[in-house]
């Protein structure tokens, strides 16, 4: 366990993360924050955001992140490469365990640990991870260039990941359970501009299984009640998030949330960013909250 006695921890290097370790740092607040892969997390994957405020044409992921990062950084944020196991109060104060033993110990703490994506849960699909079955990371749309792939889901991020791939694959199949997607009109019509793309709404995924260098989709069209196969390359799974888990001892004055993680509904990276500056100003509050007491004891 560290000696020295941060103001505040941040679990997790996301928009939220970055954007609240900024504010606290600028505020003049000894700030760490915990991340155990590189900052910036999903959105650094992004190939291009197009609904951030202050540019226009839009930036790529990374771009924004790599920003975010040298922003906090400036303001003098540290950055502690490491995995968050527990966060535990006591006597007031917080330690924050991390997996290769040691841990950090602050007056506040904020947990930005995002949401990770969920699986189908069918048969056939563990092990299959890496080996054919994918989540997001949309850098890796130029490796199906010429294949057939499949992406299932029918929110923003599943319908944003067809159409990466569509500049590169031969042939995509968004498969829906619903008769409708959830994305913004104007991914909807830049998705209907790709005509390498198919639409399945009404259809699910029974089992899944590899076969020499093809992955077999066994599917149920619901409205029909048929089955049938459908051979592809590579399955983008896209099915929605929850929240990574984080164990916490001892809640009270002090912890606060921000982020995907703390149950947001709409998930954007401008969102996670105002959250993570909402719950900055929180702990700002709640730290010269606590100063002021201890000066008048």
């Amino acid at each position: 366990m560290s000696s020295r006695l941060w103001d505040a921890v941040i679990i997790g290097g996301g928009p939220a993360g970055l954007a609240a370790g900024m504010y606290l740092a600028r505020a003049g607040y000894s700030t760490k924050m915990v991340e155990k892969d590189r900052p910036g997390w999903q959105a650094r994957h992004l190939g291009r955001i197009e609904n951030y405020p202050g540019f226009p044409r839009g930036i790529t992921g990374r771009g924004l992140m790599d920003r975010c990062l040298r922003q906090a950084l400036r303001w003098g944020m540290g950055l502690c490469r490491g995995e968050a196991l527990a966060v535990e109060r006591h006597a007031g104060r917080f330690r924050t365990r991390l997996r290769d033993g040691g841990g950090l110990e602050s007056r506040a703490v904020i947990i930005c640990t995002g949401a990770s994506f969920k699986k189908l849960g069918v048969p056939g699909e563990s092990g299959l991870y890496g080996r054919g079955i994918w989540h997001a990371p949309f850098a890796r749309a130029r490796s199906f260039s010429g294949q057939s792939v499949a992406v299932v889901g029918g929110g923003e991020t599943a319908v944003h990941q067809a159409i990466e791939l569509a500049r590169h694959a031969r042939r995509v199949y968004l498969l829906t359970r619903q008769p409708w997607l959830k994305a913004h009109p104007l991914l909807k019509r830049r998705l209907a501009e790709n005509h390498n793309v198919a639409h399945w709404p009404g259809v699910s995924i029974e089992r899944l299984a590899r076969e020499k260098s093809a992955l077999r989709l066994r599917l149920l069209r619901e409205t029909q009640a048929r089955r049938e196969t459908l051979s592809v390359d590579a399955l983008f799974v896209l099915v929605g998030q929850s929240p990574e888990p984080l164990k916490i001892k001892g809640k009270g004055p002090g912890l606060f949330t921000a982020g995907d993680g703390s149950g947001q509904r709409f998930r954007q990276v401008a969102v996670a960013g105002g959250d993570g500056i909402r719950a900055a100003m929180e702990c700002v509050n709640y730290l010269d909250i606590k100063a002021a007491e201890h000066a008048s004891d």
